[in-house]
């Protein structure tokens, strides 16, 4: 007498295909937007070696760069607001400004920001931003600054598209710590 298995393991591998085809089709792409700037410690104490009298307004220059790339896994990376990567550098550098006291929307002396490159993946991020100080009509500083953050790249996509957003922030303090840590920035803001 033979045993009949035959129906209940292709129920079995039914289910079993049926669930992977519903989890692909529920696990697409989400977009979330990355936290609102926040000052960091180490900007703020470069930041307060400038002189007392360094006051800047903050303007931004140009759109975003044409090859964003912003996905950590499933989860896709989006700049809070408008959506512009360019405007949260320009606001992530009147925050820094402001928390410092260097901030006057008035100041003769201008930081223009413009974003080159916007990379956000597993376990990596790159961001290249051109910074030039203009006084009056006088450039005082033009230069183009690159920030590279590396971290461990969980195996659950949760916890590493987590991970990303958490250091799409960090990313940006990174670049502008590279600006206020240049020796030549110290020496356009007197």
């Amino acid at each position: 007498m033979t045993l009949r298995r035959a129906p209940r393991r292709r129920a079995g591998v039914k289910a079993v295909l049926a669930t992977l085809i519903a989890t692909m089709l529920i696990s697409g792409c989400v977009t979330q937007q990355v936290l609102p700037y926040q000052a960091s410690v180490a900007n703020q104490m470069k930041l307060g070696s400038l002189p007392r009298a360094a006051r800047f307004q903050v303007t931004t220059a140009g759109s975003d760069p044409s090859d964003v790339q912003t996905t950590v896994r499933s989860l896709r990376i989006a700049a809070p607001g408008d959506g512009s990567w360019t405007s949260y550098l320009g606001q992530a550098l009147r925050t820094e400004l402001a928390t410092s006291g260097n901030y006057d929307a008035n100041a003769a002396a201008r930081i223009e920001a413009t974003l080159s490159e916007v990379r956000i993946a597993d376990g990596q991020a790159q961001v290249t931003g051109h910074f030039v100080i203009r006084q009056g009509q006088s450039v005082r500083y033009d230069k183009v600054l690159r920030a590279d953050v590396h971290w461990d790249s969980a195996f659950l996509g949760a916890i590493a598209a987590s991970n990303g957003l958490n250091q799409s922030t960090a990313i940006f303090q990174a670049l502008l710590r590279k600006l206020f840590e240049d020796p030549d920035f110290a020496v356009a803001s007197t």
